[in-house]
């Protein structure tokens, strides 16, 4: 016995236990992505709403930008407007100044 081997088979498979095995496998993965699927479809719902509610925010902010904006632009206008008499009352005095100065 000194020169032969032993094999020791741990345990013995058959063609159909591996068909056996690789249906189960089948059958979880199966389950595994329709559950990925769903939670996939949620997550995506709840992304568009999220999206929807952003979108309200930001029309509500443009809204208010455009509400200040409009009267600080005709106050822009106001003040430009009170430059330009200013301006022109300065000039009709210049030129009054002149016209004295020549007289």
């Amino acid at each position: 016995m000194t020169g032969t081997h032993r094999r020791v088979i741990l345990f013995s498979i058959c063609p159909m236990d591996i068909q056996l095995v690789l249906v189960f496998i089948l059958a979880v993965l199966t389950v595994n992505l329709v559950f990925v699927g769903i939670y996939l479809v949620l997550v995506l719902k709840e992304f568009r709403q999220t999206i929807k509610k952003t979108n309200s925010v930001l029309d509500d902010v443009s809204q208010m930008t455009d509400t200040i904006a409009n009267p600080m632009m005709a106050l822009g206008g106001i003040v430009s407007a009170v430059t330009q008499v200013v301006k022109a009352i300065k000039s009709a005095k210049a030129v009054s100044s002149i016209a004295e100065e020549e007289n």
